[in-house]
């Protein structure tokens, strides 16, 4: 399976149109469509890793098509340390994305706010 259809897949998995996905990684739709097409490009690392973390998909998977999980060897599953996740939540999926756009000094600001809470 090539990137492409690895990013089809954990799109349409995920219920989101080329559009939905566009809107909300803050780029056009063709360029979804660019990505998801035979012969079209492949997204840079960085938005690759948005791509993962907003579909709740491992980067290895989505990357490179190496499955991560002996249950589910077509789909790739979130993963930190080694640890296999379920799936997040579209909340926790739009969380995550916002947290990835913010610089380091921002972060560690939202980290600091939320132990507060």
């Amino acid at each position: 399976m090539m990137i492409g259809e690895r990013i089809r897949q954990a799109r349409e998995r995920s219920g989101l149109s080329q559009t939905a996905l566009a809107h909300k990684l803050g780029i056009t739709r063709s360029a979804c469509s660019q990505w998801e097409a035979d012969d079209g490009t492949a997204p840079r690392r960085e938005r690759l890793e948005q791509l993962a973390t907003l579909l709740g998909v491992s980067f290895e998977w989505l990357a490179t098509g190496n499955p991560v999980t002996p249950a589910d060897p077509d789909f790739g599953a979130a993963e930190s340390g080694g640890e296999y996740h379920v799936r997040l939540s579209s909340d926790q999926r739009e969380l995550l994305t916002l947290f990835n756009r913010l610089n380091p000094d921002s972060r560690h600001a939202l980290i600091d706010l939320l132990k507060t809470m």
